[in-house]
């Protein structure tokens, strides 16, 4: 095994640099912090980015899935399927809104969403379903599409993640994304709903800024700034070299340990958000000699939300939450980086 280095090797960390810097103190030369002409040219990129036509941008990934949810009208009586193997926020999207969450089971190949199980737990007050992209690899909305739901596509693991010649967040009847310091791109704190739907866009406008507004309904402070929208637009624009990164990583990674968890046959449309491992029987033992050797790991959901509601049922997240382990892969590794993941992720294996 190779010797511990002196720090810790971040779980997550942004690639920002000189550009992002410039960009930055372009707007604060301005003066005009607040959301402005550099955030409409964010909007425009990234919707053009997802294949949509609209994008609003706003303060983060949690604001954009209760903005879009409240937006297409889901409330008080309605149900909202969503993944157990997920993280907490879009709980807090769906119960924001006054609608019931109702995680559903994950495919164990995938790791996204089992189609047999959402269906199973379709019921006459169910409006809508998030279809969350775990990790980097989308899930083949097609199955999902046949129940007739709302269909919101959490892009927050796939900002330029493909499938069939279609970007992520394109099948939906809206999608959503984050620019948390940790996502695909960072603008510290973020996020935005993209959508084909001019009427889904403007509703979204008008409830995430309350100020001279009638009081005919409930709005909410969520906007974005010239700031981060100046970040957004140059990380997005380097979006493609993050992603070419992150393959050549998680190359080096297959090559070693193995395909990660959830893989499939279907080549060049993986952004390797996470990269995701069988850790085999407990992935605490795992995380603890990796750390003891210099890695930050951890499990890819902190904690199943069927956990967190003491329910049972999902024989597949569970199995799958006792045994992944999450691996750094970001565009700010090294090389000497990668090699020390390898070299103890390959001996703890």
């Amino acid at each position: 095994m190779t010797m511990q280095p002196p720090a810790i090797i971040p779980h997550s960390r942004p690639f920002l640099g000189a550009e992002e810097a410039h960009a930055v103190t372009e707007v604060i030369t301005t003066g005009g912090l607040a959301e402005g002409p550099v955030t409409a040219a964010y909007e425009r990129e990234l919707g053009e980015r997802m294949g949509c036509a609209h994008a609003v941008a706003v303060s983060s990934g949690t604001a954009a899935l209760h903005l879009a949810l409240a937006a297409l009208g889901i409330g008080a009586g309605d149900e909202v399927i969503i993944p157990s193997f997920v993280c907490t926020a879009l709980f807090h999207a769906v119960a924001a809104v006054g609608a019931t969450p109702v995680p559903a089971d994950i495919d164990p190949a995938t790791l996204n969403l089992d189609p047999g199980d959402v269906e199973r737990r379709i019921t006459a007050r169910t409006r809508a379903l998030i279809l969350a992209h775990m990790f980097g690899r989308m899930a083949d909305p097609g199955p999902f599409t046949r129940f007739g739901l709302a269909l919101i596509e959490d892009c927050a693991h796939a900002l330029g993640a493909t499938c069939a010649d279609r970007q992520a967040g394109s099948f939906g009847h809206a999608a959503v994304v984050s620019s948390y310091a940790t996502k695909m791109i960072a603008t510290g704190e973020g996020g935005a709903v993209a959508t084909s739907s001019a009427p889904l866009a403007s509703a979204v406008r008008d409830l995430k800024q309350y100020d001279h507004r009638p009081l005919d309904r409930v709005r909410c402070n969520c906007k974005f700034t010239e700031l981060q929208a100046a970040m957004g637009c140059v990380q997005l624009r380097r979006l493609d070299e993050f992603i070419r990164r992150r393959r050549e990583i998680a190359a080096r990674f297959r090559s070693s340990l193995g395909p990660p968890a959830g893989d499939t046959d279907r080549e060049g449309e993986h952004v390797y958000f996470r990269y995701v491992i069988d850790a085999g029987s407990n992935a605490d033992d795992f995380i603890r000699a990796a750390r003891l050797n210099g890695i930050a790991c951890e499990r890819p959901v902190h904690e199943p939300l069927h956990r967190l509601l003491n329910r049972t049922g999902f024989p597949a997240t569970e199995e799958m939450w006792r045994r992944c382990v999450s691996i750094p892969i970001y565009p700010a590794l090294t090389a000497a980086e990668v090699e020390h993941i390898v070299s103890v992720a390959a001996s703890l294996r």
